[in-house]
């Protein structure tokens, strides 16, 4: 069953899942929480009554983004709310349903090296109480992503992290404003959503083919003063992220969100089991030969 659950997290959670763990009761304190590594994810967990949480522990270094994320079990329909707490149990981060149908969704850039805790509850109890939960952490590199030349890296899927434009250069004439770079690989034909929330100034964002040049996409409004960016059909390859401010004047902080939203796997064709020379031999029904 183990060895099954890892190949569904490997074909659906390509980038994002490294071990598949279950839940272990009791977990409903602090000090009984689970361990969990970033990259886990915990599978069919059970919120046995509403009175009954759960608690998962994992250790992050200082700048690293938190993604916590619960989702279906089997098609189950649980109503999660997610609280995260920092290592003197102090309330960071809450959310109710940012994730897929009535799942939560939380993101948060870690100030401290140390534990943090996520703690699960069921909002309701009718009829679902299994649900999965995901703990993501990209660690981020330390260059000035202020020069296209040296942009910060998304090493994969999804992405979050909080930044400035403050104090910053202007390397690409987008607009006369500071401004801070990205760049992912694509690697296959994908929708991208990028997301970029500010309540500081007024924010554009932009996808680049090359460092300042090959222009592909842009948006300047959505998310508060922010640029919400759909990109659809996004060709595999290489690419830039600016972001920057609509004049001069505008600088400050922001968070950027990436998501992108890849093909499927290919639906499996059928194979016929045939012996040759006395061994045993996979094939395609339509193969006119074999070659061995």
């Amino acid at each position: 069953m183990r060895i099954a659950i890892l190949v569904w997290l490997f074909v659906f959670w390509p980038i994002l899942a490294t071990a598949a763990i279950s839940e272990s009761e009791p977990n409903n304190l602090f000090a009984e929480a689970d361990p969990v590594q970033c990259g886990d994810t915990v599978v069919c967990a059970i919120l046995s009554s509403i009175y009954d949480v759960d608690h998962f522990r994992f250790d992050v270094y200082s700048g690293d983004s938190i993604i916590a994320m619960t989702f279906d079990c089997a098609g189950s329909e649980t109503n999660t709310l997610m609280v995260l707490y920092d290592n003197r149990d102090s309330v960071v981060a809450v959310n109710d349903n940012s994730g897929p149908g009535m799942f939560s969704r939380i993101v948060y850039r870690a100030t401290y090296t140390g534990y943090y805790i996520v703690r699960v509850i069921a909002v309701v109890l009718e009829g679902d109480s299994a649900y999965n939960l995901q703990v993501y952490c990209p660690q981020y590199s330390t260059e000035d992503y202020d020069v296209c030349a040296t942009a910060r890296i998304i090493p994969s899927f999804p992405y979050y992290h909080e930044g400035t434009t403050r104090g910053m250069r202007d390397d690409c004439r987008g607009t006369a404003a500071p401004d801070v770079f990205y760049k992912f690989h694509n690697p296959a034909v994908s929708n991208m959503f990028i997301t970029v929330c500010s309540d500081s100034f007024d924010a554009r964002v932009q996808i680049l083919g090359r460092c300042c040049g090959d222009f592909w996409d842009d948006a300047s409004e959505g998310c508060g003063l922010g640029a919400e960016l759909v990109s659809f059909s996004l060709a595999e390859g290489d690419y830039w992220i600016i972001v920057e401010g609509m004049a001069a004047n505008q600088t400050g902080a922001f968070s950027i969100e990436v998501v992108a939203q890849m093909p499927g796997c290919p639906t499996p064709g059928p194979v016929v089991l045939a012996t040759i020379g006395g061994y045993p031999f996979l094939g395609w029904p339509e193969a006119t030969g074999h070659s061995y």
